[in-house]
């Protein structure tokens, strides 16, 4: 963003300069009785000329802000996600299980507690906008999932539930170049392990202009022995 400032600083100063130096030169040959070169004395020839100049160095310096407001407009957006659980660090989700005693398999389930919740947060560590920007996330070896508020369900299987969900921010949304927007946030509380060792989210986000960017998100589900180890090692990295 500071290189952008200094480019639109550099244009002001250029844009500036260029009216001085034609108005100068005007001026010049209307009272200081510049020639420019020409060999000839002829007023008319030489103010015409003087003006000729001007408006070139004009013409350049609008072509240059025209070219760098096109840039702006029209370049890509780099868009990345936060999804942070509760007891987890930012899209690295980890939950404590309890075996589920609606089924006959040796399935997981995730504990019901605040670990479940999940803010969202979409960024775009360009300098330019992201327009019409989507995120849809998948869930690998997972179910369970409830309806989620202001996400719209993608996929649902019988057996397994939603598999698939997706936000919209619409034609009219917009991420800032450098900056976030907080998506509304998720809530993982009913969802069961499906595939040992095989859970992920899979987030693949768009905006006009980009091809979707996909990422995997590995998702441990631990024992609460395995859990308290991970609650340990977790405060090691926090101080």
């Amino acid at each position: 963003m500071k290189r952008f400032r200094d480019l639109r600083y550099l244009t002001t100063v250029a844009t500036l300069a260029t009216i001085a130096v034609g108005t100068a030169v005007v001026l010049g040959v209307i009272f200081a009785g510049w020639t420019l070169g020409l060999g000839t004395d002829d007023r008319a020839v030489l103010l015409n000329t003087a003006l000729v100049i001007y408006t070139c160095l004009l013409t350049a310096v609008a072509a240059v802000v025209a070219l760098l407001a096109y840039r702006a407009s029209t370049g890509r957006p780099d868009l990345g996600i936060e999804i942070t659980f509760n007891f987890s660090f930012p899209n690295e989700p980890v939950f404590v299980a309890e075996h589920d005693e609606d089924s006959s398999s040796e399935r997981r389930k995730l504990q019901s507690f605040k670990q479940t919740w999940a803010t969202v947060t979409l960024k775009n560590a360009s300098v330019y906008a992201a327009k019409n920007p989507g995120v849809r996330i998948e869930l690998e070896g997972l179910g369970g999932l409830g309806e989620q508020p202001d996400w719209e369900t993608v996929t649902f299987t019988g057996q397994v539930g939603i598999t698939a969900l997706q936000w919209d921010g619409g034609t009219e949304s917009i991420v800032h170049g450098q900056w976030s927007r907080a998506l509304p946030s998720l809530d993982f509380d009913g969802v069961r392990e499906l595939v040992p060792n095989g859970t992920a989210l899979v987030v693949t986000l768009v905006a006009d202009g980009i091809v979707p960017v996909s990422r995997r998100l590995p998702v441990r589900i631990l024992d609460q022995g395995e859990y308290d180890v991970y609650t340990d090692h977790r405060a090691q990295r926090l101080t």
